[in-house]
């Protein structure tokens, strides 16, 4: 620890306030040894830029270790926008669900209007469906995070029974649990498809890659072929004009 402290005054980085317990690991036994390991160094220039930085502790769910996370003002989001979770897919009698929630919405009208509608019911209730089935499952995450982290903080100031200890056990066993129904979830945004295809991921590649992959080289529209984007722009609008576009009479 004294060698510790003095690379901290020799570098002149600053060790910043840890919040929500004193240590970040700890070992159960016959006697539990708690010590502060981790810690966030920064320097004198980071702190002036970010005033009300600050270390915090968080729920450790499986390792000896508690995970710190590094922490200054927070930002403010905008709305979330509603998308398609592959995980649905692995729920037994989705596709049914999908069939069933299709034929309850009854609109008239034409073909555009009754698709886009009958659309816009179903996603309303699969917002729903989801909050149902897959949103308590973050909150029972959490809770059971909470119930660890209080067992933690308990056996750092009086130690634990062996009903305490099982208690940490289950929990963490429930949590493992949990966490595998989000891991398709998190295998969709970190777009892992990319990597399996041994892509390799730079911020160039993505770039470039998309790019062509999203750019048209020509149009070819009832048998005449636009090879320009000025004169692609026209076919291109007269044509879904024409396939979303009913005559009555």
């Amino acid at each position: 620890m004294v060698e510790f402290q003095n690379f901290i005054n020799y570098t002149a980085l600053l060790d910043l306030p840890l919040k929500g317990g004193d240590f970040t690991w700890s070992r159960s036994g016959d006697e539990s040894v708690c010590s502060r390991l981790d810690h966030f160094l920064v320097s004198a220039d980071c702190e002036e830029l970010f005033p009300d930085m600050f270390q915090k502790r968080l729920p450790r769910p499986i390792s000896d270790h508690f995970p710190i996370c590094l922490e200054t003002t927070r930002l403010e989001r905008g709305r979330t926008h509603s998308k398609f979770e592959n995980m649905w897919l692995e729920f037994e009698g989705f596709s049914d669900l999908i069939k069933e929630w299709w034929g309850e919405a009854q609109v008239d009208g034409y073909a555009s209007y009754i698709v886009a509608t009958k659309l816009k019911f179903v996603k309303e209730k699969l917002k729903k469906w989801n909050r149902e089935m897959f949103g308590d499952v973050k909150t029972q995450k959490y809770n059971l995070l909470g119930i660890t982290n209080s067992i933690d903080v308990k056996e750092e100031t009086s130690g634990l029974t062996s009903v305490e200890c099982q208690q940490r056990r289950d929990a963490k066993e429930d949590w493992a649990k949990l966490i595998l129904m989000e891991e398709i979830s998190w295998r969709q945004k970190s777009r892992a498809l990319w990597l399996k295809a041994g892509d390799r991921n730079t911020k160039i590649f993505h770039t470039t890659v998309r790019r062509k992959v999203n750019s048209m080289a020509f149009v070819a529209v009832d048998g005449v072929q636009y090879d320009a984007l000025p004169t692609m722009k026209a076919p291109i609008y007269n044509f879904y004009k024409s396939l979303f576009s009913e005559s009555e009479p």
